[in-house]
């Protein structure tokens, strides 16, 4: 499985200035699967231990059924657009568009289903989801019914604030609406020593700060305004952040750039950028995951990742 041979190769992100000159390219070609985007995530770290890793979503499930090939089983098979290790215990966090928010246990097997929505409010497309290792906290978001629409004109024009951020903490098994008016939050990632949470806001063309510690907690902050819009957020080994990032011509809604843009999530400012636009031609790339001295690139349109270094 595409997914599988990645993931041991990517154990953890390893920081590199030089990552934004002198670029090659060599892509992984994945024979199904239109959602690698959202796989490239810290969770890859534990592949290094724990390799192929089996577990399913529901138990009826089966690979004929379920290969990636029709789109339209996702209702039936679920579809993972989040996924975080505990790096403590070992538990695999999934959020599911269909089936909500689940863990797998270090064995892997069946997940078991921790909450599909909150005080009677139920996720319409839960999304991007990263682990505060140190405090047990797992933050996630809601991007809103606006993606139900799966028109990318709609959702851009849409204007939609109705995104959610949510925290679930794995030591006292609870879960908490932290923050809400987001505008697509596609993308969330905690800094180191889990201050504050980044969230990616896809329809706004921004990175909002949310703090979760210190004087400030509980409140929240336009960080940076980006020049399209950011799909996940990833942290680096030296806290800093990778947002991927796709300007779109608002006539046609095709793609003109796609972007790696370096963020300080301290200081608020875009330190580097990739232009990834050559290799991602009308395509839409969602994720960009650093890992020694290399880009790892995945797009919910292209059919394979792409892999940049020197």
């Amino acid at each position: 499985m595409c997914h599988l041979i990645l993931a041991r190769s990517l154990i953890t992100a390893v920081a590199s200035p030089r990552l934004v000159q002198n670029f090659s390219i060599a892509k992984i070609n994945c024979k199904i699967s239109n959602r690698i985007d959202h796989v490239i995530n810290e969770w890859l770290f534990f592949f290094k231990t724990i390799e192929n890793l089996p577990f399913s979503l529901t138990g009826f499930r089966t690979k004929q059924l379920c290969d990636g090939a029709n789109s339209s089983a996702a209702s039936t098979c679920g579809r993972p657009l989040g996924l975080g290790f505990n790096f403590k215990t070992g538990e695999l966090y999934v959020l599911d568009f269909k089936f909500g928010f689940l863990v797998v246990s270090p064995g892997g097997g069946l997940a078991t289903q921790l909450a599909t929505g909150l005080n009677g409010t139920t996720f319409v497309f839960p999304n991007a989801l990263d682990i505060d290792q140190a405090n047990q906290i797992v933050y996630f978001t809601d991007a809103g019914a606006i993606f139900l629409s799966r028109n990318l004109s709609t959702i851009i024009q849409s204007n939609d604030t109705s995104g959610k951020l949510y925290k679930y903490d794995a030591r006292t098994k609870t879960l908490s609406l932290m923050l809400n008016g987001l505008s697509g939050p596609l993308g969330v990632a905690v800094s180191k020593c889990g201050a504050y949470v980044l969230i990616d806001e896809y329809i706004a063309s921004r990175v909002r700060r949310y703090w979760a510690r210190g004087p400030k907690a509980g409140s929240s902050e336009i960080l940076v305004n980006l020049p399209g819009s950011p799909d996940n957020i990833k942290r680096t080994i030296s806290d800093d952040f990778f947002a991927a990032v796709t300007i779109l011509n608002r006539h046609t809604f095709q793609t003109t750039s796609s972007l790696g843009q370096r963020i300080n999530g301290d200081l608020g400012i875009v330190e580097a950028t990739v232009n990834l636009t050559a290799q991602y031609t009308n395509n839409l790339i969602s994720e960009v995951q650093e890992f020694l001295g290399k880009l790892y690139i995945g797009s919910s349109t292209a059919s394979f990742v792409g892999v940049y270094g020197p």
